[in-house]
């Protein structure tokens, strides 16, 4: 194909909405459906990629969470019946809206939802990789793109695990070996080893292959390959140790898995969890400290918290 013809080879959208939602704080439960409904769409393989909209990121150019879907015209007609069946499955009312475009402005104009991030006191920038670097950035950065799966450091449990491991780095800790326990795009992992002095072996498990494709390509643009592995599977995809573990995921795996879980973080090493309502909040923390760990801390960002936890030296 020419450069010409695949400049004006026509694409797609389907945007997904709830019709009853407000567009205000309480609708961080609808952006979850959407966020997992997309995650669902995106196995697609006529899907080029998958954004959920939160008005509480984006501000007044997204009035009401929406899920935006990415192909081409040839498959609008059987994405749009998947999203309205497996939306009607997690009690979803959706209006879909289908548009076709060969524009080059319509092409590029999701990346206007995007922009640089700075995490922790000045610790690091994220950035899209077609955002350039502004006077005053921070030295060390990590470049990440969205794509099929899911962290881009927008959602408040991404952005709770990415401050507090700028904070443990600032602390010193200096872990030997870190495990990204469904890594999503690795941007959890990735940026650990974009700001912590230790040289830690980094390892990304998803049960996805989809994300771990996507980690290991934001892994390779980031210089990191050569001290990263990648496995598929879930928990229990791996047999070791690691001194720090990261897992942001929802309570529906971290409350049936929590044995293990816990068992790959070492002894005296340290486990994050993330992906958790406020309101589940207790509930995991029961059940963590049921296997023995020590609760470190608890912080919130709106709906969101994280739990830091510590395995006993002695366990």
């Amino acid at each position: 194909m020419s450069k010409e013809n695949a400049e004006t080879a026509p694409w797609a959208t389907l945007t997904l909405r709830a019709p009853n939602s407000s567009g205000g704080e309480n609708d961080s439960g609808l952006v979850d459906l959407l966020d997992a409904l997309g995650a669902m769409l995106a196995e697609h393989p006529g899907v080029g990629g998958v954004e959920t909209r939160d008005p509480a990121l984006f501000g007044a150019s997204v009035e009401a969470p929406e899920l935006v879907v990415y192909t081409t015209p040839p498959h609008v007609e059987e994405l749009e019946l998947r999203a309205r069946q497996r939306g009607a499955a997690m009690g979803l009312e959706l209006d879909v809206h289908a548009q076709v475009r060969t524009d080059d402005d319509w092409r590029d104009s999701w990346k206007n939802f995007y922009t640089h991030i700075i995490l922790g006191e000045g610790d690091l920038l994220l950035r899209p990789s077609w955002l350039e670097r502004r006077e005053g950035d921070p030295e060390r950065e990590l470049v990440l793109d969205p794509g099929r799966a899911f962290g881009t450091g927008y959602h408040q449990s991404t952005r709770l695990c990415l401050e507090l491991l700028m904070q443990r780095a600032r602390e010193g800790f200096a872990p030997a070996a870190v495990l990204d326990l469904g890594c999503g795009s690795g941007i959890l992992g990735i940026a650990w080893a974009k700001r912590a002095a230790a040289q830690s072996e980094l390892v990304f498990v998803d049960i996805d292959p989809e994300a771990v494709d996507t980690a290991r390509e934001n892994v390779e643009i980031n210089a990191l390959l050569e001290r990263s592995r990648f496995a598929v599977g879930g928990a229990g995809a791996l047999d070791e140790r690691f001194a720090l573990v990261i897992a942001n995921i929802r309570p529906e795996v971290l409350d049936p898995f929590a044995e293990a879980i816990v068992e790959h973080v070492a002894p005296g090493g340290e486990l994050l969890l993330s992906g958790i309502l406020n309101e589940e909040g207790d509930r995991l923390v029961a059940r963590y400290t049921a296997l023995g760990l020590e609760l470190l801390g608890r912080p919130e960002l709106e709906d969101w918290c994280a739990l830091w936890w510590r395995r006993p030296e002695t366990q």
